[in-house]
């Protein structure tokens, strides 16, 4: 069939030229007629059948439909573009490229499937047009290489699992390993895919070889999916592989370390020749990489391993890539610049954790967080590594509004996007390990089936964050049909919870440090006071010793109660706006699932599985906000000798325990007890915690015995009765607002002047900038702003080509006050960003 179209060519839209179409139906009966271009690639094709397929649902016959599909040759990401257009009855999908077309094209059969059913003529008349273009160039997926059983060898599973990120707009799958689940060690992959004649004994050949075909295998599924791979190797040692299914070394043991397969002196030969033969093996992967900090080696290791293996291979469009985690730009700089292909860092966005939406965090971070890498110029990309495993790890999790928010700020340092642990990274793929019947046992095959709408939010979001919130919705009701809308809001309100207990309670940056799903927030593992490595106090008041993750926004509870005893004024969330917040939060999970109504067969084995999840973090969150409250109460009674507050501090703590105990109700009876090494978990079951807790609230007795008498010191104006609560003390801004938050930079580019107007809704007492260059090991410092006369505030402060990061806290004469940007609304500062000297 031959058909006059216009068509994308280089970003252009050209008229009258000819292609010879063919329709699907012709080798697939049954389908509408959708006409592609001649040897359409696969993920095209791919695309067709989702379509065909919505069509066939509405029961459109395929000589009524007119689809017609063509390709353009845009240049990355532009690629992945498209656009819809519907001239009468007839729908034509533009892509870009042959990704962009098969966006299109799932596009439209999303628009039919959730749309109006009749004839053709009235479905084309329904489909809204669409331009769309990829927000971030790079969505990754950021799983782990697990090595026993080998990940790779269950080629099956990685099929269903890349048909699931290109439907959800993933284009990447970025590979680091290998990752032991029972040591968590990271030995090297080179032994499992690759044989170097040279060094016979790294590595079994017969199982190189199989790992190696099933590799091959799935990389090129990805490729026909639209899907890139990248592959990141941990290790530089090579050591003999634990043998497969050997028992976790116990809890405290010492670890042995196998003889070396290759002398540590031939090491970078050994990994020259093991890349350069991956690449001859697998010339579809997209990038390469390795960890520097962590491996014992200098960075002129990897110029002489990797960049060798590029070149020996003749690579000219594989990517190089690496980790900021642990090295310094300094070191990394020679290596960018002598990868002529393309040089990508991965920059932790916070920490190991996934708690506040943007990046919170700073100065005492260190190499947790971004350090000089958003400097200019660069010769490096920069992807946005969310280490969001070692918040999440067992419970479904999907919050709309989090994740519009945060696709958001991976454009910071000119990114060229973000790679996403997802919540199999270090924990089993299997889902039956995870629960207790056999009945949950066969609700998925994979666990990540569970975690389908977590891949729906990022991917879909990622790729475009104005998405529809009616697409979103939909998906819930796709899913669960009539129950889909209050479950939809369920998981929203549960979904505030877990991320707000660890921003409020990072007892630390590492995945290591702190498992807020798992712990109650006493630090009984941790090894150190968040990026401070000073070690952590023991005892009932430990935990109101925490150092929020952001603190520029949200203050500890220790803090807040020496502040309203000083009488100090403070724009930050404190212990009873964050309390309320959980308290909310998890009101508003019980309300939506009370209203969810019955379901029976599959359906209603997968709501089972997500109503414990949701209900877990809703216990979860009643756990925090009476124990925040509670210790508050405490803290503040004990320094101003209020008994009533004693009374209440002990009330909230029982009805704490009482939380955790319902929570351990309905967890323990559905999950398996479960194995996190990384924080030394074995055969953890969430009761468990309810004597330590018990213990641990016992000392209230004796502390409040032992409390100053009389001769304790306060700072001059401090109260000694119960607290008097402001409006800002709670979610409240009291009626402060602050408009036209501007800054000029001078010519000379040597300074910058900041401008606001403040709204109080009494007297305004003081207005204060808060500043910092903008590298996250900088220090936050503070100017006040001085009116000029005409209602707006002024203040001048340095600026280096650095770039700078600001906010202003506006305080009132009576003691209320709040920062802005407001956090709980949009990321609260404001960046000039770093530009060229």
């Amino acid at each position: 069939m031959t058909f006059s179209a216009k068509y994308l060519l280089g970003g252009r839209l050209y008229a009258g030229s000819i292609f010879l179409l063919c329709s699907i139906a012709a080798c697939q009966p049954g389908f509408a007629s959708i006409h592609l271009p001649p040897n359409a690639p696969e993920e095209v094709r791919w695309g067709a059948e989702k379509l065909a397929a919505a069509l066939s649902e509405k029961q459109i016959s395929e000589a009524d439909a007119k689809v017609t599909v063509t390709i353009g040759a845009d240049k990355t990401p532009e690629d992945e573009s498209f656009v819809l257009e519907k001239n009468a009855t007839a729908i034509t999908v533009r892509g870009g490229g042959a990704v962009g077309a098969m966006y299109g094209l799932l596009e439209l059969a999303e628009q039919i499937h959730g749309g109006t059913a009749g004839a053709w003529p009235e479905i084309a008349a329904s489909i809204k047009p669409e331009r769309q273009r990829p927000f971030l160039a790079i969505r990754a997926d950021n799983i782990f290489v697990h090595v026993d059983p080998f990940i790779f060898n269950d080629v099956a599973m990685w099929r269903k699992y890349i048909d699931m990120l290109a439907q959800n707009r993933f284009n990447m799958i970025d590979m680091h390993g290998g990752f032991d689940l029972n040591t968590t060690g990271f030995p090297n992959l080179f032994p499992y895919l690759i044989t170097v004649p040279e060094y016979p004994k790294a590595g079994d050949k017969e199982l190189q070889a199989k790992n190696l075909a099933d590799f091959k295998a799935i990389v090129a599924y990805a490729k026909s999916r639209g899907v890139k791979v990248a592959l990141m190797n941990y290790s530089a040692s090579v050591n003999a592989p634990r043998p497969a299914n050997t028992p976790p070394p116990a809890p405290g043991a010492p670890r042995v370390f196998p003889a070396p397969l290759v002398p540590p002196a031939q090491l970078a030969d050994y990994t020259a020749r093991a890349t350069a033969e991956l690449i001859r093996q697998v010339p579809d992967l997209y990038e390469i990489g390795f960890r520097i900090g962590e491996t014992g080696q200098p960075a002129r290791f990897f110029q002489d391993s990797y960049l060798k293996g590029f070149s020996d291979a003749k690579a000219t469009n594989l990517r190089l890539y690496t980790r900021s985690w642990l090295t310094t730009k300094e070191q990394l700089e020679p290596i960018a610049k002598a990868a002529t292909s393309g040089f990508d860092i991965e920059i932790k966005y916070n920490g190991e954790h996934l708690g506040l939406p943007y990046q919170a965090m700073q100065y005492q971070y260190g190499t947790y967080s971004y350090e000089h890498y958003l400097d200019v110029p660069k010769d490096y990309g920069i992807i946005w590594q969310v280490r969001a495993d070692g918040t999440h790890h067992y419970w479904a999790w999907e919050n709309t509004d989090f994740i519009r928010r945060t696709v958001h700020t991976f454009k910071l340092g000119d990114a060229r996007g973000f790679t996403l642990e997802p919540m199999t990274a270090y924990y089993p793929v299997s889902a039956a390990v995870y629960y207790r019947s056999e009945e949950d046992k066969k609700t998925y095959d994979y666990i990540w089936q569970k975690h389908w709408m977590w891949y729906f939010g990022w991917g879909r979001l990622g790729y475009n964050p104005e998405l529809a919130e009616s697409t979103i919705r939909r998906a819930y009701s796709d899913h669960f049909g009539k129950a889909g809308e209050p479950i939809y809001n369920a998981m929203q309100a549960s979904s505030t919870i877990v991320p707000l207990v660890y921003a409020y309670r990072s007892v630390g940056a590492d995945q290591r440090d702190y498992s807020p799903e798992t712990e109650t927030g006493y630090a009984e593992n941790a090894r150190t006071i968040m990026g401070s490595r000073r070690p952590i106090p023991e005892g009932l008041l430990q935990y109101a010793m925490n150092t929020p993750e952001d603190d520029r926004s949200f203050v500890g509870i220790n803090t807040w109660v020496m502040d309203k005893i000083d009488t100090m004024a403070d724009g930050r969330l404190g212990p009873f706006a964050v309390a309320e917040l959980l308290r909310n939060a998890s009101d508003a999970t019980k309300k939506a699932i009370a209203e969810i109504p019955e379901m029976d067969g599959r359906t209603a084995r997968e709501w089972h599985l997500l109503k414990t999840d949701m209900l877990a973090a809703a216990w979860l969150g009643e756990y925090h906000a009476d124990r925040i409250e509670g210790l508050t109460y405490f803290q503040h009674g004990w320094k101003t000798h209020s008994d009533g507050e004693y009374a209440q501090a002990t009330k909230l703590l029982t009805q704490s325990r009482e939380a955790w105990a319902k929570l351990s109700e309905t967890v323990d009876t559905v999950y398996a007890p479960v194995n996190n090494p990384m924080r030394q978990q074995r055969n953890y079951e969430w009761k468990s915690q309810l004597p330590l807790l018990e213990k641990t609230d016992a000392q209230a007795t004796d502390l409040w015995a032992g409390r100053p008498r009389g001769g304790a010191k306060y700072p001059s104006g401090a109260q000694s009765g119960p607290i008097q609560f402001l409006a800002t003390d709670h979610v409240d801004n009291g009626g402060l607002n602050v408009e036209k938050l501007n800054y000029i930079v001078a010519p000379s580019k040597k300074s910058v002047t900041l401008t606001c107007r403040p709204s109080p809704a009494s007297g305004l007492s003081r207005v204060v900038l808060w500043w910092k260059p903008l590298p996250s090991s900088s220090f936050w410092r503070s100017n006040d702003m001085i009116e000029n006369g005409a209602g707006n505030y002024v203040a001048v402060v340095p600026l280096t080509s650095e770039g700078l990061m600001y906010s202003v806290e506006v305080q009132e004469s009576n003691g209320n006050a709040r920062n802005f940007p407001l956090v709980l609304n949009e990321t609260p500062y404001r960046i000039i960003p770093p530009f060229a000297n």
